[in-house]
């Protein structure tokens, strides 16, 4: 049976809106409704000597997420963080012991705006 012409194209225009309207529910059940991810990156050095220091752990919570990461060798981290607030707040905490000498657990308050954080401690003698 043909269908005329102008019952045709109705008929794609619905199917049209239905098939959209399917992938864009499938699409936010498969990954979630979208939200705004933080690159974050900072070095954390020695106040005198001025060199990166390693093995500090650095906790980053945000208004919907928080995460740990741990310094490398140059005192650098780098990580992701979901975050509607441009507000972050971050802990410093000395993990390894006198390994790499010893610091005081160190908090701050940062507005994300995915540029390089510095940190410079003191170290306790």
């Amino acid at each position: 049976m043909k269908l005329p012409k102008i019952k045709s194209s109705i008929y794609k225009k619905v199917l049209g809106m239905f098939g959209a309207a399917g992938f864009l529910i499938t699409f936010q059940a498969c990954y979630g409704t979208p939200q705004n991810y933080a690159n974050i990156e900072g070095i954390i050095s020695d106040n005198d000597t001025q060199q990166g220091v390693e093995g500090l752990k650095v906790n980053i919570v945000s208004d919907s997420d928080s995460l740990s990461t741990v310094t490398d060798a140059q005192g650098s981290f780098h990580t992701g963080i979901i975050t509607n607030d441009r507000n972050l707040q971050i802990t410093v905490e000395d993990i390894d012991g006198e390994e790499n000498g010893t610091y005081n657990t160190f908090n701050t308050s940062v507005d994300c705006k995915n540029e390089l954080i510095t940190i410079s401690l003191n170290e306790n003698i």
